[in-house]
């Protein structure tokens, strides 16, 4: 059954479809052959496994910590469990384990078997065993450790066959790997229906990674590919000036409150000359002189890009400098026991890609940053409560204007700068 947290609300939940019918009686069985068990019924079910009563910790990991990591990986969901000392159900050994898989002869606690975590009905996670780690403790409970990933991890073990695509935009692009046969992803998919690149009809190698041909689909689109909280397989488009409000507000004083802050002021992120260079193409290059001279120069460099044309390359290439380096909030931290239900709820469910707002009093005024969440963290003790962190990257918005406000009533400015009262 799902478990409350002491400092997190009501309802965890961490499911593990077995593959096999969990709740089904099952004649001549030492234990599901019981009669009269309510636990066992005629018309049971396939239906996921709630393990909760035994996991002890929680940790989820999704999106990128830092702007400059390109390559989208999978996200990562890692718990701990305790076995009962009598019953040994978590033991891959025990083929009496209720979760035991009689149909296929096979452990139900096996790996690529699906896992989801959840909080009062909202996903946290889903995805699907990688490892399943049992040890044996001599004189006390023996311990589980269960390592998953969400399907990017599958398209990262499956290759592509050799075909040449038609010249199509990056969202299509995409829909047509997923759709290739030696692919077929079966999963639910959220594409961008307005992208902003267009890629040329270059051949794919034979046995080219999947996963690595979807990193250079979103090289090329510079937005955002990756598997929901849900599992839902995600693409956003190149980030660009938007109208936009902060789906959670965070503050010292205030709104959501938060128990750590963190702030990135550094040479590194400056980008100061940025090559790209498509297949076929005439690389094109972008440079900023004035930043060259204060921060020497401070490349990136694409050298097989999947961009239709050398126009498309000469304007990502410029999309890529960053001239000056910008104080902001890197990554914010909460801890559920300080929030209220209202704000539990709303905390559990930001999304990559959402925007937030954080706000900091300083001695010498208040700081406002309005960042796009890159990156999610959720540590979860079912004895101590929830934590969350929140990885940001700079925003390029467009407000609606408000008379009389102090950061969005000035005129002729698209992007207001941290706000200081």
């Amino acid at each position: 059954m799902a478990t409350a947290l002491i400092n997190g609300g009501p309802d965890y939940l961490v499911e593990l479809d077995t593959g096999a019918v969990i709740n089904g009686f099952e004649l001549d069985d030492a234990i599901r052959g019981v009669l009269d068990n309510p636990d066992y019924v005629l018309d049971g079910t396939t239906d996921f496994a709630d393990i909760t009563t035994y996991v002890e910790t929680v940790n989820i990991r999704r999106g990128r910590q830092r702007t400059t990591d390109q390559t989208t990986q999978a996200g990562t969901c890692s718990f701990t469990m305790k076995e009962y000392a009598l019953d040994q159900n978590l033991n891959p050994l025990n083929d009496l384990s209720i979760y035991y898989d009689s149909a296929q002869d096979m452990p139900g606690l096996a790996p690529l078997r699906i896992v989801r975590v959840s909080r009062n009905g909202q996903y946290l996670f889903v995805g699907r065993v990688t490892n399943y780690d049992y040890r044996y403790t001599l004189g006390a409970l023996d311990e589980v450790t269960v390592v998953c990933a969400d399907d990017f991890y599958l398209l990262s073990r499956t290759a592509l066959a050799t075909f040449t695509p038609s010249a199509e935009t990056s969202a299509a692009r995409l829909s047509t790997v997923l759709a290739r046969p030696e692919v077929a992803y079966t999963g639910a998919t959220s594409i961008t229906a307005s992208p902003v690149a267009t890629l040329g009809n270059y051949l794919i190698a034979d046995n080219t990674q999947v996963a690595a041909y979807i990193n250079r689909i979103n090289e090329a689109e510079q937005g955002r590919i990756f598997l929901s909280r849900s599992g839902v397989l995600t693409m956003q488009p190149r980030i660009s000036n938007t109208f936009s409000s902060p789906a959670l507000e965070l503050s010292d004083v205030g709104n959501v409150p938060y128990n750590a802050l963190t702030i990135d002021f550094d040479a590194s992120n400056v980008v100061n000359r940025a090559s790209i260079l498509r297949e076929t193409g005439i690389a094109q290059v972008a440079t900023d002189a004035t930043s060259i001279a204060q921060y020497f120069t401070q490349s990136v460099e694409q050298t097989d890009s999947l961009l239709s044309s050398d126009a498309q390359a000469a304007t990502l290439a410029n999309y890529l400098l960053v001239a000056q380096p910008a104080a902001r909030y890197t990554s914010v931290g909460i801890w559920f026991g300080s929030l209220t239900a209202l704000q539990r709820a709303a905390a559990a469910v930001i999304e990559l890609g959402d925007l937030i707002e954080i706000t900091k009093t300083e001695t010498f005024g208040t700081v406002t940053q309005e960042l796009f969440v890159e990156g999610i963290e959720h540590v979860i003790t079912f004895d101590g409560g929830h934590a969350m962190r929140y990885y940001t990257s700079p925003t390029s918005l467009v407000y609606t204007f408000i008379l009389n406000d102090v950061t969005y009533g000035v005129l002729d400015i698209a992007t207001p700068q941290p706000a200081l009262s």
